[in-house]
């Protein structure tokens, strides 16, 4: 696969840095991301995420991503990782 092609690449959101800024969103020129209702349970984690609309970024359209590391540069908590899938 190619650097740029789509479906090589894995997007991590990290659930409990993620604070529901939509950088991600306005960034990204693939339209990976969707924001969801928050999945973390977690009471020290919840908190923090239901203080921020209790929403949190979700990777729906991964296989759209071109790996251009726009979403990860521009988020402000450092939620996001994209790394090349292993060639099969």
């Amino acid at each position: 696969m190619e650097d740029g092609a789509p479906g090589a690449w894995e997007v991590l959101v990290n659930n409990r840095a993620c604070e529901n800024k939509q950088t991600c969103i306005d960034v990204c020129p693939t339209d990976v991301f969707d924001m969801l209702p928050a999945t973390v349970r977690h009471p020290l984690f919840w908190l923090k995420i239901k203080a921020h609309g209790g929403q949190q970024a979700v990777p729906v359209r991964e296989e759209s991503c071109i790996g251009c590391m726009e979403c990860v540069t521009a988020c402000p908590e450092l939620a996001i990782t994209v790394t090349r899938r292993a060639a099969s």
